[in-house]
């Protein structure tokens, strides 16, 4: 499983998971450590039986050996065995003898398999380690023949006469008791591990349940918020006075001020857009009403002689001049409500067209324009929102060269967003004017209608744009638009 994987698990399920492996891993170190000190425990108790009975059968053992009673050691052994397996309970023996110092058989259990007399044949190496060592010992000692079911503790007793070594005697206990002993113990610790385990993953999911409801609250919370869904905030309730209780209430009053504060920005924009709405259409009462009044008076004086030739031919141009006028401004207003509206997208390709429109409006003045479109491909732009900002500026840029000079465009773009430059060498623009610069209806040219950088304006602020502008009496001007790059059409 990735580490990339694990991060994106939920909190709760990492808390959970966590708490339950410490809980696991505790749980499994102590019983681990007891299941340990019960099998130590349990193999001290078996040597010390091995070396009791080991001795019970060394101290009787000398005088048997110094009268070569055989049988009499032979008998040692036997009640040796018997009691052991009588009265010790889990105590097993496989095999005992006694040794003289040569290593010959003086007395054994099995006396059919080791015959009474002969040199003891070790069976494999590991006896023959054991044979060794028991004929080396020369106090009491515990020799160990490896574990499990098929394991054993050997005692080890040396014979003594005025303290002068006779022999050995060699006592084997099976270890599988102490096996079944342990294994018993550690199934016991086992099962408690596991009922531990079970408890902390209990216990680890309600706590990071508590522990991450605030945080999941306050999540989707950021949620609604990323969503513009500011009154949709549920309050994240409160329980404790800790860390995570102080985070909440400080989410909660900065919900609530969010709440607020978008109620106040949606007044506002109500408020803005009467305001704009009451400007547009006080300026296109005025802007109507101006040519419509002359436009009366001509076509009042018209119907009075209607067969006088110099008031029809002086009349006839000031009609068509009045009503192309009305019909530039209800045409400006009807282009920046459907270009406004626009969602279609494109690559930066689609700002090429208006390279030739631009060359035609210039239409061989001495105006030298300089072109330079540095957008990628990648970018993704609302296409007529953004051919109609590029177009209305350089449009306006060539309008204010009448006598010639140069005018530019500049696209590129900035990690996330994308900058679009149009300036010019003309006059510049007076300072009294740039309070108005964006105002409707307001142009300081003979036959403009004031509407073209009031769309631009509109239509950077409907994208969540920002538009500058630098200008120098005499010197010329520059408009740098910036907007956000990507689905500009999610946008408005």
């Amino acid at each position: 499983m990735s580490l990339l994987r694990l991060r994106s698990w939920n909190l709760s399920v990492k808390f959970a998971l966590t708490i339950t492996a410490v809980v696991a891993g505790v749980a499994f170190t102590i019983g681990a450590a007891i299941v340990a000190q019960d099998w130590h425990r349990f193999r001290v108790e078996l040597e010390e039986r091995a070396l009791l009975l080991a001795q019970s059968v060394a101290v009787t053992a000398p005088v048997d050996i110094l009268r070569t009673d055989y049988w009499g050691l032979y008998k040692s052994l036997k009640r040796m065995s018997k009691r052991a397996s009588s009265r010790v309970v889990d105590t097993r023996v496989l095999t005992a003898m006694i040794l003289d110092t040569k290593g010959n058989i003086l007395a054994h259990l099995q006396p059919a398999a080791q015959p009474l007399g002969h040199r003891f044949v070790p069976a494999n190496e590991l006896e023959r380690k054991l044979f060794e060592d028991a004929q080396a010992a020369r106090t009491s000692t515990v020799l160990s023949g490896g574990g499990g079911e098929d394991g054993f503790l050997e005692g080890v007793v040396p014979v003594l006469s005025d303290e002068k070594v006779l022999g050995v005697v060699r006592v084997r206990l099976s270890t599988y008791g102490l096996f079944v002993k342990t294994q018993r113990s550690a199934y016991v610790v086992l099962g408690l591990t596991f009922a531990m385990v079970v408890f902390g993953s209990l216990l680890g999911a309600f706590v990071s349940r508590r522990m991450t409801k605030p945080l999941t609250a306050m999540t989707e919370g950021m949620e609604a918020v990323s969503r513009g869904e500011l009154f949709n905030i549920a309050p994240v309730p409160v329980t404790d006075d800790d860390e995570l209780g102080r985070l909440a209430s400080t989410f909660n009053k900065m919900a609530v001020a969010m709440a607020e504060k978008s109620m106040l920005e949606e007044q506002m924009a109500v408020s803005e857009k009467l305001i704009a709405l009451g400007r547009i259409t006080a300026g296109v009462a005025h802007e109507v009403n101006n040519p419509l009044a002359g436009l009366l008076n001509c076509i009042d004086t018209l119907k009075k002689h209607p067969d006088d030739p110099e008031l029809i031919n002086r009349y006839l141009p000031l009609l068509d001049k009045g009503l192309h006028r009305i019909g530039d401004i209800v045409q400006g207003l009807l282009v920046e409500l459907r270009v406004e509206e626009a969602t279609e997208t494109s690559d930066p390709s689609c700002l090429e067209e208006l390279k030739g429109l631009v060359e035609a409006e210039i239409n061989g003045r001495a105006i030298t324009f300089i072109w330079e479109n540095n957008l990628g491909e990648d970018v993704r732009i609302n296409a007529k929102r953004v051919q109609q900002i590029v177009h209305n500026l350089l449009k306006n840029a060539a309008q204010v060269l009448p006598d010639g000079g140069t005018m530019s465009f500049r696209s590129f773009q900035e990690g996330d967003s994308m900058t679009l430059v149009v300036d010019d060498d003309g006059p510049g623009i007076p300072l009294e004017h740039r309070s108005q610069l964006f105002d409707p209806f307001f142009t300081t040219k003979a036959t403009g209608t004031g509407l073209g950088l009031w769309i631009v304006y509109r239509l950077v602020q409907s994208m969540r744009g920002v538009i500058k502008v630098e200008s120098e009496v005499g010197q010329g001007t520059c408009f740098q638009v910036t907007l956000p790059s990507g689905d500009l059409e999610n946008r408005s």
